[in-house]
């Protein structure tokens, strides 16, 4: 039996608070898939303030799953857009298979409608990589 090596993956998190799910309150799973990340994001206007958070999590992707509507996020990104509305308006998630294999990052925000925080989600995910581990 061999070990599997879990990939390194590298997102361009500066305008976003990231921190770990015990930091954050949250259980080590969520929906049955472990927590690898909370992230926040705040955006201040004249009169009021505007937040988005996510939670990153990892999975194995089923055939189910590989059948999901999804939209590229931008030319040549790994993250792709999920378009089931299964979660609501309110919500929008994010899918990042790993090259060659069944795992997978979910990356689920409940945002506001403020523009700025639908183009720091957008450009968060559009930053998203895999690394390939060192052998």
């Amino acid at each position: 039996m061999t070990d599997l090596v879990l990939p390194a993956f590298e997102m361009d998190c500066r305008e976003w608070i990231v921190v770990s799910p015990d930091e954050a309150g949250l259980p080590e799973d969520f929906d049955g898939a472990p927590v690898l990340a909370a992230l926040s994001s705040v955006v201040i206007g004249d009169s009021d303030l505007a937040e988005a958070s996510g939670v990153l999590t990892v999975g194995l992707l089923d055939e189910a799953a590989r059948e999901l509507p999804t939209r590229e996020v931008a030319p040549g990104s790994v993250a792709q857009e999920l378009l089931d509305d299964e979660f609501g308006p309110e919500s929008v998630r994010y899918v990042m298979p790993a090259p060659g294999q069944r795992l997978a990052v979910l990356a689920e925000f409940v945002p506001t409608p403020e523009p700025e925080l639908r183009r720091r989600i957008e450009d968060l995910m559009v930053s998203f990589r895999w690394q390939t581990a060192a052998v």
